[in-house]
């Protein structure tokens, strides 16, 4: 089932930020063997993981191990696929990484080089592929929990979807917002762009003059990855967010390597845009042989910022075959944005946080057939 649909039936159940109680993986394991055993109904074991921050990564194999081993009901699988994308951002538990000793620093600086080589020469060439862009909108609106209640903030719920094709050529260029008001108006909220590229060129173009390290060995489904975490000053940084301040109370929030092509497009006559340039941190996966890059997570420097707590977004790239050839593309993104609550937010129905999923699905060629037909023969 794919994650919006969890997010979108379980966002009811999420509790308001900083009520939730603190567990690693194992901890939540434990919880979960401890609620079985005392035959806890489905609903009950999802509420009690409603109450529960993870502060270590949820993965798909825990996620697999935790379902076979306990059964969990549906409403309960559904909380842990909350969690799990609540978590992408953070480590693993120290009891999934593998045992592999850290490559020297020789051997690191040749998977770095391999990264810098794959974005700079095997992206660039990738085929103008079309793909369907499916991105679903989160945010922690006011909301009416039942039908003709008053509207009260209970968390993310689902405000909207869109669906659009794209093209690998226009992503990174980075002109998807040159579109004008009517695709603004339709993505209204949080956005973020880039997956195909541009991003990639904007990290590793900034750690020159920021810091690279070797972070971890992780088993991932395409063999064994090289982590690598990263951090860029804001002296140094390229990466820019734009904030829309569209009319009394109203405030979007945008993820954008704003120099490396990224454009505002056209925004009502009303709207205000605001550039705020800022330092960033994440890490990068990436193949140990071939620099090919598995996954990225990139996060804003909040520190010292009253507009914002937090702006990270984070790409997974998979195996996708297209027309008999595999190519290592852009399957999912996570994008979150969290503003500091105000006194106005209390009484108003502006967000405070924004989450997005995109899914990109149904990748094939571009291209173009042409048929000739034969006609009658001219009268002599």
């Amino acid at each position: 089932m794919p994650r919006w649909i969890l997010l979108g039936l379980f966002a009811a159940m999420t509790l308001p930020a900083g009520a939730a109680k603190r567990v690693t993986v194992a901890q939540l394991e434990q919880a979960l063997a401890a609620a079985t055993a005392a035959h806890k109904a489905d609903a009950g074991i999802a509420r009690m993981i409603a109450g529960m921050e993870l502060s270590e990564r949820l993965s798909e194999s825990a996620l697999e191990r935790i379902d076979s081993r306990l059964n969990a009901g549906p409403q309960a699988m559904l909380a842990m696929q909350l969690l799990a994308d609540e978590s992408a951002f953070l480590n693993l538990p120290s009891s999934e990484l593998p045992a592999t000793a850290a490559p020297d620093q020789a051997a690191q600086l040749r998977m770095f080089d391999a990264a810098a080589h794959y974005v700079a020469d095997t992206l660039t060439r990738l085929p103008n592929f079309l793909s369907t862009r499916t991105t679903n909108r989160f945010d922690d609106s006011p909301q009416e929990l039942k039908k003709g209640a008053w509207p009260v903030r209970a968390g993310l719920h689902q405000v909207g979807q869109s669906s659009l094709e794209v093209s690998v050529q226009v992503d990174r260029e980075n002109d998807s917002h040159a579109n004008g008001s009517a695709v603004w108006e339709d993505r209204r909220g949080l956005s973020s762009w880039g997956e195909f590229g541009t991003v990639l060129g904007m990290i590793l173009g900034d750690a020159v003059n920021g810091k690279v390290s070797w972070s971890h060995w992780e088993q991932t489904g395409s063999g064994l990855s090289a982590v690598f975490h990263y951090s860029v000053p804001k002296s140094a940084s390229h990466f820019e967010l734009l904030r829309f301040a569209a009319g009394p109370g109203s405030l979007a929030a945008v993820i954008s390597p704003r120099t490396y092509g990224a454009k505002a497009g056209s925004v009502p006559e009303d709207t205000i845009i605001l550039h705020d340039k800022q330092g960033y941190e994440g890490s990068l996966w990436l193949d140990p042989v071939t620099g090919t890059i598995l996954r990225i997570t990139i996060e804003a420097d909040s520190k010292g910022n009253a507009a914002y707590q937090r702006a990270a977004m984070l790409v997974e790239y998979g195996a996708v075959e297209i027309a008999g050839s595999r190519f290592i593309l852009p399957v999912r993104s996570l994008a979150f944005s969290t503003v500091a609550f105000s006194a106005e937010m209390s009484t108003g129905d502006a967000p405070s946080e924004w989450l997005n999923e995109t899914l990109f699905t149904g990748y094939h060629r571009f291209a173009s057939t042409t048929r000739i037909v034969a006609g009658e023969a001219a009268p002599q």
